[in-house]
């Protein structure tokens, strides 16, 4: 199911200094997205999207040994998914301070509703060859 594929979470504001956490001060917002001695990343992305003015989403695509990692800096965006083996869709809105890790095999499309922006990583650096286009509906 893709509920077990896919992992989103809401970064809390507040908590101690080691935590994944947001935090807000003078000098502004600071997001502390990942915190953990297991974790490393080869690629770091950061994009934008403005669907409402551009009609324009990003992704429709999967991977087969990638998972994708994003976080939504500022924004609100829907995340479609879709399972290319059962045909199992859902939609997840995505809002500013969310990051959400997506499993191998979950085909994958982002529209935003307002201008939004979005960090992606991941542990392995980016292979076009593990890139599978595959074209999203909300329907």
């Amino acid at each position: 199911m893709i509920g077990e594929k896919v992992i989103i979470e809401s970064l809390p504001i507040g908590g101690p200094d080691e935590a994944e956490r947001r935090i807000y001060s003078d000098k502004g917002e600071m997001a502390q997205i990942i915190n953990r001695e297991d974790d490393s990343f080869r690629q770091i992305v950061y994009w934008d999207i403005d669907s409402p003015r551009t009609g324009v989403d990003r992704g429709h695509h999967y991977h087969l040994k990638k998972t994708d990692r994003l976080y939504v800096i500022s924004g609100e965006v829907e995340l479609l998914l879709e399972d290319p083996q059962t045909g199992e869709k859902t939609m997840a809105l995505l809002k500013t301070g969310d990051r959400v890790r997506i499993a191998p095999g979950v085909a994958h499309a982002v529209r935003s509703r307002t201008y939004a922006q979005v960090l992606e990583y991941a542990p392995d650096p980016y292979d076009p060859a593990d890139t599978y286009p595959y074209k999203l509906t909300d329907k």
